[in-house]
């Protein structure tokens, strides 16, 4: 399964490639698949990290929403092939509001870039909400400490291709 899903976001990536975007900003890609499945993926990268949101039309049945988050090791956070990590989402919203969301990662070590943290978050309309409406994303470590930020411009436009393709977050 994590094979399809490396191959399906390196031609998602390829495709996103021909439009050119600030740091930071997220573009997001829908339509269907090889298997015509209705996906979409929402992507944003910030120096040598990246950060992915994605799902497919099977999606809705589990709630689940995918997450990448391409990275070596990290504050507090070593990355090894295998490693299993509890970490943390954390939207920042207007205000200095937060919504906070665990995930539970995977790190996959397939050589120089093919190194990514994987899981899945609730796909709920609490969080689709606090991501479209979020100025700020924090990625927590096991201890709850910060390890990255990613900026959160355009992220509307992928939630709502989240909403619309995978039929996630209407609950």
């Amino acid at each position: 399964m994590r094979k399809i899903v490396v191959i399906l976001v390196s031609i998602v990536m390829a495709t996103s490639a021909t439009r050119k975007v600030d740091a930071n900003e997220w573009t997001t890609i829908s339509g269907k698949n090889a298997n015509g499945l209705a996906f979409a993926n929402m992507r944003t990268e910030m120096h040598e990290f990246a950060f992915e949101f994605y799902c497919d039309g099977n999606d809705w049945e589990d709630n689940r929403l995918g997450i990448k988050l391409f990275a070596i090791s990290l504050p507090r956070l070593y990355a090894q092939d295998d490693a299993d990590a509890s970490l943390s989402l954390r939207f920042i919203l207007s205000g200095g509001t937060s919504y906070r969301e665990r995930l539970g990662a995977n790190y996959f070590d397939g050589g120089q870039g093919d190194q990514a943290w994987f899981g899945s978050i609730n796909a709920g309309k609490s969080e689709l909400d606090a991501l479209a409406a979020s100025h700020r994303l924090d990625i927590l470590n096991q201890d709850g400490e910060l390890a990255y930020t990613f900026g959160t411009k355009g992220r509307a436009i992928g939630v709502a291709a989240i909403r619309k393709h995978c039929k996630l977050g209407a609950k």
